[in-house]
């Protein structure tokens, strides 16, 4: 079954759960959408084609066969930029069953911000997608941040940076800590001087830091730890913090 709206194209497998909720996600993520772009200040290249997927085993097959790789580890889901794909078209391919809904702002946010540029950084690219999530597991990024930093735990901003050490951290790290992170940008320097940032390292790489906050690296990863230890983490929270990492 296909449905198309204003912005996207959705695919649902004939009587899937997506196909009997449709409505709902047409509303939710036409929202999300108008939400990323008003933000932004951009949109999308043409419409995003939206394909649901009953199980995280079919997604990360999709993923091996998009990418042409033998990578098809079970995924929730993956965006798919129109620049990457072979029809030229933006694609996003996602779980959504009664237990699993990958929907939401994510992979939306990977897609409309390729509009402006894509960072080589997948600290950077992610940290702007969970800026819009919020939270990571049911929890908040900022609290995931202040956890680590107070455990110890906390890797150095300027190492993940990098890919290969971005890759070497469990997501349940470098998700939040990359979204908190760009949400300490925004608010510090401003929505207008994080898009003209994002536009930066994606066209001159980690340059941008200088270049548009007059300030290094360095100095604003003591200046967001600073930050990070202005919040008081909530004893509910940390029990669920502990409980979800040793699971």
């Amino acid at each position: 079954m296909e449905k198309a709206t204003a912005h996207y194209v959705f695919h649902c497998p004939k009587g899937s759960v997506a196909e009997k909720e449709i409505n709902e996600i047409v509303e939710l993520q036409e929202g999300c959408y108008s939400f990323i772009s008003d933000f932004l200040c951009t949109d999308a290249k043409g419409k995003i084609h939206y394909h649901f997927f009953d199980t995280s085993k079919e997604v990360g097959s999709q993923y091996a066969l998009v990418y042409d790789n033998n990578n098809d580890e079970p995924c929730n889901g993956f965006a798919l930029p129109d620049t990457r794909s072979k029809d030229g078209f933006n694609h996003i391919f996602a779980v959504y069953n009664n237990e699993v809904k990958c929907v939401g702002f994510h992979e939306d946010a990977h897609i409309i911000s390729y509009s402006l540029g894509r960072p080589v950084s997948q600290f950077i690219r992610e940290g702007l997608a969970m800026f819009f999530d919020r939270y990571w597991w049911g929890i908040d990024n900022y609290s995931w941040t202040r956890w680590y930093v107070e455990e110890r735990k906390m890797p150095s901003v300027t190492e993940l940076l990098e890919n290969e050490k971005f890759n070497e951290y469990s997501e349940a790290i470098t998700y939040p800590v990359s979204g908190a992170f760009t949400g300490y940008l925004i608010e510090r320097f401003g929505k207008d001087k994080y898009v003209e940032f994002y536009k930066c390292i994606a066209d001159k790489g980690m340059n941008a830091f200088k270049q548009i906050f007059r300030t290094s690296m360095s100095s604003l990863e003591k200046d967001f730890i600073k930050y990070i230890k202005l919040f008081k983490l909530r004893e509910e929270i940390r029990k669920m913090l502990m409980e979800d990492i040793n699971e």
